[in-house]
């Protein structure tokens, strides 16, 4: 008996070893808690292709998008079985709605996975606003504070950025209004429901400019500068705003997060099958296109990188709480 029980046992532990070793056996989730179209999804997007052109993993990855405040579906995958078939990915939002308490949860209540594909940011205008410059912005928003709508996720990236832009100068202040991510905000500038914002470089790319490359004659907003180190090779006629003689650099990784209980081993599977699809031709013309640096972190790497963003975005966070 005990012989047969022993055999049982061993034939359990080596079935269960057998399914960790299979992992995935069925589609792989990745939760985008934005509207299609702007920067998160479309990091997902080519992650997604380029692990099937790399063969990376034997069922295919799931990119859902899901509306509304980033919170909602940041909490799908905090409140989701850690399966490992259950990721998120997003970007600093999830720091600066800890920070401006929009949220209840914080980023420490996931696994970190990887980072990748570390984006800058251009504040926007109206065409028809008579604001050509960030200098004609900025004294406006001072001549006439709390007035000009800027539109945000409130907590977000391009709340932080908004706060970051009015500090530039004295006295200046926007009125932060809550509109969503990049394509929801194309839409209420343009349809002059907001009269600033800002979008990621590969944002801009997407809604003003045709696909040759030119500058689409229908785009009806304008970007006034660049928060890279450097020019943007897709948009090489728009200054940095150092360029202008503002100290104002603001890049964001993406970041992807698993439910925090998340097996080890599936994140290292993961975060495997992640690497190889970065070195595919379509994720670095991606990177090129759209003027992402080429990052990839994990591990302790990642964490630190965590642990200093935080540390800058913090104090950020708490004056966008006190807007």
């Amino acid at each position: 008996m005990k012989r047969v029980i022993g055999l049982a046992l061993a034939a359990m532990l080596a079935g269960a070893g057998m399914a960790q070793a299979e992992w995935p056996e069925k589609p792989v989730k990745l939760v985008v808690p934005f509207k299609p179209g702007g920067t998160s999804d479309q990091m997902a997007r080519v992650l997604q292709a380029s692990l099937e052109d790399a063969g990376a993993l034997a069922q295919p990855l799931t990119v859902v998008n899901v509306g509304g405040h980033y919170s909602i579906g940041s909490r799908q995958v905090l409140e989701a079985e850690a399966d490992g078939y259950n990721f998120l990915i997003i970007h600093i939002a999830l720091m600066g709605g800890e920070g401006t308490g929009a949220l209840d949860f914080s980023w420490r209540d996931f696994k970190p996975v990887a980072a990748t594909g570390e984006f800058c940011l251009a504040p926007m205008v109206r065409k028809d606003s008579g604001i050509e410059t960030v200098e004609q912005l900025l004294e406006k928003v001072k001549a006439e504070p709390d007035t000009m709508i800027f539109g945000a996720n409130l907590g977000a990236i391009n709340h932080m950025a908004g706060i970051m832009l009015q500090n530039l100068e004295e006295g200046a202040k926007f009125r932060f209004v809550q509109i969503g991510g990049g394509t929801a905000n194309f839409t209420a500038l343009t349809g002059n429901q907001t009269g600033a914002t800002v979008l990621s470089g590969a944002e801009v790319v997407n809604f003003t400019l045709l696909p040759d490359g030119s500058e689409n004659p229908d785009s009806q907003i304008r970007p006034l500068a660049y928060t890279g180190s450097e020019r943007f090779d897709g948009l090489p006629d728009l200054p940095t705003m150092k360029e202008l003689g503002y100290d104002m650099n603001f890049c964001v990784k993406n970041w992807i997060f698993a439910p925090k209980e998340t097996p080890d081993e599936v994140v290292e599977k993961f975060n495997a099958a992640l690497e190889q699809a970065t070195q595919t031709d379509r994720y670095q013309e991606f990177l090129t296109s759209k003027g992402f640096a080429p990052t990839f972190l994990t591990g302790a790497d990642l964490q630190a990188d965590l642990d200093a963003t935080w540390e800058a975005i913090e104090p950020v966070a708490k004056q966008a709480a006190q807007k």
